[in-house]
């Protein structure tokens, strides 16, 4: 089985959880989206591995046309009834991956994404299909998990995400994310940074991480260095802190 298809498998089985995830269906980044919708009032927006809908319901009012794709039928069955819900028929949802997204070349004003860029494999070619669609002027919105530079700290996060979600590839640094961007003439514009916290019963629950992999977890939060521990912020019941990037870019002209 490929890796999409392992991501599909995975975020269909749980999709319902994820609608209801004060993570990400709230946030002060989640804020952001809708501040900056408001601002550019743009004609065409797309939201890139949508989930249950959160950032595109976001976007809706503020918008003439919603596009979202996800590459769960799942999450993409829940965010249309929500849409159907709001009032919002505007909001149209397509089974798709990032990096084969279904749109003309400089189709969109405005796109997003959210908490979705660490499960792709090839983060560089969703990127591409990114700029590739935007065209030049218009705004790219990016939240993700973000890496430590430490390669000890690392380590061990990298390790306990792939550990908790088979699906998850990398949480990249915010040099990383710079790089990439700038690659594609995403140009940063604004930069916010957030530490969240993770409820390790509910983070390990969400993702129907098995008894054995929540075990091995534990013991690698419990036995990892404690400068790494200081920097993750364990907690007594293996509850821990993630740094998260919202950036802001404007699509440059060749």
């Amino acid at each position: 089985m490929s890796h999409d298809q392992d991501v599909t498998r995975q975020f269909d089985d749980v999709a319902e959880r994820y609608e209801k995830s004060a993570v990400h269906a709230e946030g002060p980044d989640l804020a952001l989206f809708r501040a900056a919708a408001e601002r550019l009032r743009p004609h065409r927006a797309l939201d890139v591995g949508c989930g249950p809908g959160h950032v595109a319901l976001a976007l809706a009012p503020f918008c003439a046309h919603v596009h979202a794709v996800d590459a769960s039928s799942a999450m993409l069955a829940i965010a249309a009834a929500r849409a159907r819900k709001a009032g919002h028929a505007h909001v149209g949802l397509q089974e798709a991956s990032a990096t084969r997204l279904p749109f003309a070349d400089a189709a969109m004003d405005l796109v997003t994404c959210r908490f979705s860029a660490h499960h792709w494999r090839d983060v560089t070619a969703g990127i591409r299909e990114i700029g590739r669609v935007l065209r030049t002027g218009a705004t790219f919105i990016l939240t993700d998990s973000v890496g430590f530079e430490d390669p000890l700290t690392d380590t061990h996060l990298q390790a306990i995400e792939v550990l908790r979600d088979p699906t998850h590839v990398r949480n990249y640094t915010v040099s990383a994310w710079m790089a990439l961007l700038a690659a594609q003439d995403l140009m940063p514009l604004r930069t916010d940074h957030f530490r969240i916290r993770l409820a390790f019963a509910d983070w390990v629950t969400r993702a129907k991480t098995s008894p054995a992999r929540v075990d091995a977890i534990t013991d690698l939060l419990r036995e990892a260095p404690a400068e790494a521990r200081a920097r993750l912020g364990v907690e007594a019941d293996g509850s821990f802190h993630l740094d998260v990037v919202t950036v802001q870019c404007e699509k440059r002209g060749y």
